[in-house]
């Protein structure tokens, strides 16, 4: 049986929306047949669809059945009942009369998507779809039919939901639904930054559309535009007030942002309303960790780990914070527990081997370490830390290989250059310790200038809110100076330089800000 929740969306057009007019209800009666009775039941017929477009669906069902009796295989007849049946909740009475209006039509497209909406309901999806497709095929312009077969596809995961939905978006550009639906697909194709597009224009018609407003929220989330990301959660939240999901996902985007705090009252608040949903006490936990709330968190991860005693990650993370409180023993319990309960998972294994080598056990390191490895070779933490435990037991040439492993995987990590570096010294390779040592200080230059380039972005922000527009203009333009892959730098330049009417210089740096972060959009131009 599909969730109702995968379904509302086509209930929101098929059982709340307008009856789709069939396409032959003016067709002439076969002439084997006596003229006077199908003129009558014809006009019944209209009667009938009349009144069940105004919601008539006593009256509509009585005109209905009256047409029948004059004409028992009118297929619009049989179409209006399938409706009036779909409507009390009546689905194999509604499947029934669909089936009975085929048979006098088949080609009747409207018939063919109502049923596939039915058989949807009965838990026969694949022969939905393939009620769906031949209404479309019947009927290219159908919406319904369009909007049903790619949401269905969608939901079953089927790779071709995107085309029908594009259709379905064309013939009405303004179904918040059907648009919806396509930027859920273009998200799953990978295709980010068109779905956003689409969901912009989705919360813009209907702002109350909930479900809208979280999946623009977790898109925007995944682009890195957090500020706007926790906005969307919040409205979606504040939408749907009981929605655990919305809840968590803003949760973890303030846990992102960094605002730990409002992110701990936002998911005490989850664990109260949903106290099962053991995904809400995971991130409660991290939020805590991350406000320095050591105790808080241990009392999260214990409670957790109760609830879930086969839960490996809930005694992992029990164990990083018993760590991080230097009560080591306790940690190295619960870590032991996480492994035993998932041998697969990394994270165990390499936090009690940092935890074991720091607190002078490093040959009981060793092997946690290459257990690590062995699970995840591209673990570059846990190449660097395992070179630093063999350089310093004097076993240079493992080092070596283990710091060279941590910059395949991890370039940018100036600490593994430098450890290089001191290998080969004592290697008496001058030449390349030399090269290693410039690269090791080439990154923390470069680190400590990005630092610098953002803390000259908050200045100029700050510079702007004070209304110094040409002191915040000199920040973001040393901050572009300082590091020019900073997006948001070139962003806050740009719109600085737009202010002043440097169009052309304006222009550029839209263009890296949103090289760099496609997220970041000039601002349309005022409309006069």
């Amino acid at each position: 049986m599909l969730p109702a929740h995968a379904w509302l969306p086509l209930q929101w057009i098929l059982l709340l929306g307008p009856l789709a007019s069939p396409a032959n209800s003016s067709e002439a009666p076969p002439p084997s047949r006596p003229a006077a009775a199908p003129t009558r039941a014809q006009s019944l017929v209209r009667e009938g669809l009349k009144l069940l477009e105004a919601d008539e669906l006593v009256p509509a069902q009585a005109k209905l059945e009256e047409a029948l009796v004059l004409d028992p295989e009118r297929p619009e007849a049989h179409y209006g009942l399938g409706f009036i049946h779909e409507r009390k909740g009546e689905l194999e009475a509604a499947r029934a009369s669909y089936e009975a209006a085929l048979r006098g039509n088949p080609r009747m497209a409207e018939a063919h998507d109502r049923r596939g909406f039915v058989l949807g309901q009965l838990d026969r999806v694949e022969e939905a779809i393939a009620e769906f497709k031949s209404a479309v095929a019947l009927k290219p312009d159908l919406f319904d039919a369009q909007y049903h077969l790619g949401a269905t596809l969608w939901w079953t995961k089927k790779p071709e939901a995107r085309g029908p939905l594009e259709r379905a978006v064309t013939l009405r550009p303004d179904h918040a639904e059907a648009r919806f639906y396509l930027a859920l697909v273009l998200k799953q194709d990978g295709d980010l930054a068109k779905a956003v597009e689409h969901l912009r224009r989705v919360v813009k018609t209907s702002p109350r559309l909930g479900p809208a407003r979280l999946q623009l929220g977790l898109a925007l989330q995944e682009q890195g535009d957090l500020p706007d990301a926790v906005a969307e959660l919040r409205k979606a939240l504040e939408l749907d007030p009981l929605s655990a999901e919305a809840a968590n996902s803003l949760g973890l985007a303030l846990i992102q942002k960094g605002e730990a705090d409002e992110a701990v009252t936002t998911l005490q608040a989850l664990v109260a309303r949903h106290p099962d949903f053991l995904v809400g006490r995971h991130n409660l936990g991290s939020a805590l960790l991350q406000r320095a709330d050591l105790n808080g968190a241990i009392a999260v991860y214990r409670d957790l780990a109760q609830r879930a005693p086969d839960n490996a990650e809930a005694f992992y993370n029990l164990g990083l914070a018993l760590k991080q409180k230097d009560d080591f023993k306790a940690a190295e319990a619960e870590l032991r527990t996480a492994m035993a309960l998932d041998p697969k998972l990394p994270e165990a294994p390499y936090t009690l081997a940092v935890m074991l080598w720091q607190t002078g056990r490093p040959a009981e390191a060793l092997p946690l370490l290459q257990r690590v490895i062995d699970l995840k070779p591209d673990y570059a933490e846990a190449h660097f830390v395992l070179g630093t435990v063999l350089k310093q037991q004097g076993d240079a040439e493992a080092a070596l290989k283990e710091f060279r492993e941590t910059i395949k995987y991890q370039p940018s990590s100036a600490e593994a250059h430098l450890s290089l570096g001191q290998v080969l010294q004592q290697k008496k390779d001058a030449t390349g310790a030399a090269a290693a040592f410039n690269e090791a200080d080439r990154l923390r230059r470069k680190k400590a200038d990005a630092q610098a380039a953002a803390l000259a972005v908050g200045v100029g922000l700050q510079r702007l809110k004070s209304r110094d527009p040409a002191g915040a203009m000199d920040r973001f333009r040393e901050a572009v100076r300082l590091d020019p892959e900073n997006a948001q730098a070139h962003f806050q330049l740009a719109l600085a330089l737009a202010a002043t009417g440097a169009r052309e210089e304006a222009r550029a740096h839209f263009q890296t800000a949103h090289r760099l972060a496609p997220y970041l959009q000039a601002p349309e131009p005022a409309r006069p």
